[in-house]
């Protein structure tokens, strides 16, 4: 597993390349909600992940700073694990079992505007003029993407969890880069131990372990997939690169999703990009790469 801060260039490749990964999940998401509800399906994901994610939390040095811990550590950790993945990540497939992707993805493109906000308040870290062009530029460009937005593509109970899921990420990011940038966890016990605690809660309030005997082998490839490579694998790399970029950076990179989204379900489900939806990922990329170009100062 990764150790250390990496390099600035090394962070956001690691970033984009998370992105990457996790955009498949939007896919395989959809197809596994057809066999397995939302909540079960998203604990039964983190649980396995978790397991994986064990024999490395048993090892030096990660065992000895969980030994270490005191209750206001656990108390930390809890809390972000609560904020990743009972209200965002359980949030994010409810959202997708009620919403189409599109709809759902372009409501968490608005983070950025809140994570900018708020992580200028909590974590100093400003946002300057040309992040902030690159943010509109963004935001231009998702809009143009998605909308009109079609009456039947909205749903109350929908719409409820896309927001839930939007403003845990925004709180979760601004706090899990302020415990990242502290230096207070190693990146590899920030991950594991919160997706435990995480993965637990989810499994109690949704009775996953119930859905076990029913599952088909194509769920179960599905579940394996997701568990090990975009989540026990790229939940650890985003928190790499979380150490180097600010939240805001990251959540930009993030956001890119939309396009990858995209492209992924015209090469796998046959859905169409037109001229406007094209235009429109260009203009998120291009906000995107201005968020992160090396500043002078």
């Amino acid at each position: 597993m990764l150790s250390g801060v990496p390099s600035r260039r090394k962070a956001i490749f690691l970033a984009i390349g998370v992105t990457t990964i996790w955009s498949t999940s939007w896919i395989f998401i959809k197809i596994g909600l057809r066999e397995i509800p939302a909540l079960p399906f998203a604990a039964l994901r983190y649980f396995f992940a978790s397991l994986v994610l064990l024999p490395w939390l048993f090892k030096k040095p990660s065992r000895g700073v969980i030994r270490e811990l005191h209750w206001k550590d656990w108390l930390v950790l809890a809390g972000l694990a609560v904020l990743t993945y009972p209200l965002n990540q359980g949030g994010l497939f409810l959202a997708l079992s009620y919403l189409p992707n599109t709809t759902v993805s372009l409501l968490q493109n608005f983070s950025p505007v809140f994570i900018a906000l708020l992580g200028s308040l909590m974590l100093k870290e400003m946002v300057n003029t040309r992040q902030y062009l690159g943010m509109g530029v963004l935001l231009a460009g998702a809009l143009i993407f998605f909308l009109p937005l079609q009456s039947y593509n909205m749903s109350v109970p929908g719409l409820i969890a896309s927001f839930v899921t939007l403003f845990s990420n925004v709180f979760n990011s601004v706090l899990g880069r302020k415990v990242l940038k502290e230096g207070r966890y190693p990146v590899l016990v920030l991950t594991g131990v919160g997706m435990g605690i995480g993965s637990i809660v989810m499994m109690v309030i949704s009775r996953a372990w119930e859905w076990l005997p029913r599952l088909s082998p194509q769920m179960w490839a599905i579940l394996l997939f997701l568990s090990c490579i975009n989540t026990a694998l790229a939940f650890t790399l985003w928190n790499t690169s979380l150490t180097r970029l600010t939240a805001f950076e990251a959540n930009i990179i993030n956001n890119t999703m939309l396009v990858q989204i995209a492209i992924l379900s015209w090469i796998f489900l046959g859905d169409a990009i037109s001229w406007k939806m094209a235009a429109g990922m260009a203009l998120v990329l291009g906000g995107a790469v201005l968020v992160n170009m090396r500043s002078n100062a």
